[in-house]
């Protein structure tokens, strides 16, 4: 398969379902250290899109539905300020190219810390994460300074976006997030995600004897 052994998440910053499952990834990180996070590409090239109508009324009931299962909070800012732009067009790949940027310059662990920054911003805060100064911004306050997503070419971004699309279509997973773990042997086991929403010690109870499983 061409990945090495370890816990793998495919997810998008734009993602609310990903936004969700960051509770799952903080517990993990408890104990773990090294979790494998690759950007999905949801918005990039053709998918991109306005927040038109049709994709807000989208928007609104998959918010409703993370917020009921996961606790997670959307703020006032986002839902008054975004979600009323329809100026804005939704484009993944300022922010992927900054986790990867973070990944390739930063401490080992700084990837979890930007991510959960980055869609802090956007989801709570009401921040344009598709902005270039924007996502450098939140990589100064989460990480540190010296980093910018420009450091990662373009084509270099879409390229590990392609891996991650393999790995999730290898895997058989179903969008975004999606949480893979690849054994010792090169087996893989798709862990079932949408399970576990809101409840992160009952996740990492599931993942620990994998997890564990790496050492020996």
């Amino acid at each position: 398969m061409g990945f090495q052994p370890g816990l793998y998440w495919i997810i998008d910053p734009l993602c609310g379902w990903s936004y969700g499952a960051l509770p799952l990834l903080n517990r993990v990180a408890q104990a773990f250290s090294q979790q494998h996070i690759l950007p999905g590409g949801l918005f990039i090239g053709a998918q991109r899109r306005r927040l038109d109508a049709d994709w807000l009324s989208h928007v609104h009931e998959h918010d409703a539905r993370i917020a009921a299962l996961t606790g997670m909070t959307f703020g006032s800012a986002y839902r008054t300020q975004l979600l009323v732009n329809s100026e804005i067009v939704l484009d993944s790949l300022p922010a992927s190219r900054g986790l990867l940027a973070v990944q390739r310059f930063a401490a080992p662990g700084s990837d979890l810390k930007f991510l959960n920054a980055v869609q802090q911003a956007w989801y709570e805060k009401g921040q344009d994460i598709t902005r270039a100064d924007v996502v450098n911004a939140v990589i100064v306050q989460s990480v540190a300074p010296g980093i910018v997503l420009g450091q990662i070419p373009e084509n270099e971004a879409l390229n590990v976006i392609q891996h991650g699309r393999m790995l999730m279509d290898q895997t058989g997973g179903q969008g975004f997030p999606t949480a893979v773990f690849i054994h010792n042997d090169g087996q893989y086991t798709l862990l079932p995600v949408s399970r576990y929403y809101g409840q992160p010690d009952a996740f990492f109870t599931l993942v620990n004897p994998l997890l564990s499983s790496l050492s020996h």
